[in-house]
Formats: C-alpha cells, sequence, structure tokens
C-alpha cells in the first residue's frame, strides 16, 4: 500500500514547496523544481519492502522514464494532466493483480509522483 499512497504524497508535497519556503530556485506557480526534487527523492520507492525486487536499477530507470512520460508532455499539451491521473488511478487498481515487470511498476510509481506533483500544484496554488 505504501507504493500507491507514498508517491501521491510525495508530489502533493513537492508541489507545496515553493508556496511554503522562501528559496530563489522554488518559484510559485512554477512545477520544475518540485519536479526535479522529486527526480532525486522518487528513487527511494525503489528500496520499499513493496517493491521486492532484485532489479532495482531497472526499477529506478522506469520511475525516471515514467515521470518523464508524464511531466514533458505538459509543455505542448496544457490538459496533459488529465489522462496521466486517470491512467494512473486506473493502474493503480490492477497493478497488485498481476505480475509486471520492475520496469513496468517503476513507470507506475513515476506516473503517481507526477499525478501528486500536479494534485498538490492546483490544491497549493488555491489553499495557499
Amino acid at each position: 500500500m505504501s507504493l500507491v499512497i507514498g508517491p501521491l504524497v510525495l508530489g502533493i508535497a513537492a508541489a507545496a514547496l515553493p508556496y511554503l519556503i522562501e528559496h530563489p530556485d522554488l518559484v510559485e506557480g512554477s512545477l520544475l523544481a518540485p519536479f526535479l526534487l522529486m527526480l532525486m527523492a522518487g528513487v527511494q520507492f525503489a528500496f520499499f519492502p513493496d517493491a521486492a525486487s532484485g532489479r532495482k536499477a531497472e526499477m529506478i530507470a522506469g520511475i525516471w522514464v515514467g515521470m518523464l512520460v508524464a511531466f514533458l508532455p505538459q509543455i505542448a499539451f496544457f490538459v496533459w494532466f488529465v489522462p496521466v491521473i486517470l491512467i494512473w488511478l486506473a493502474q493503480s487498481r490492477t497493478i497488485w493483480d498481476r505480475n509486471y515487470p520492475p520496469f513496468r511498476v517503476g513507470m507506475w510509481i513515476g506516473f503517481g509522483l507526477v499525478s501528486g506533483l500536479y494534485i498538490g500544484g492546483i490544491l497549493a496554488h488555491n489553499l495557499l
């Protein structure tokens, strides 16, 4: 269960950082600095007990590829966050029923991180 909630919570917390901390790199309304922080911090999910796999490098690569696929198209397509969140929710329901390879689980974690970033950015902008 920690692989479902953990990336979402980390993404929401990272998106709120620019509104809570005064730092020149953390600009309110921009998700770039929180995204870069999550690229580094997202690696921790490959070492959670729920992610029982001997191929950690493959899972880390999946996390980074998933994050890039979920984040970079936002530059060109404004509503890209909607399919990212919907895909992550759909996969969250079925990921435990199947035996996916570590790269695919890593992509799901990456989508969860960026979904949390999008949700947290919307919440932080409106509430903080």
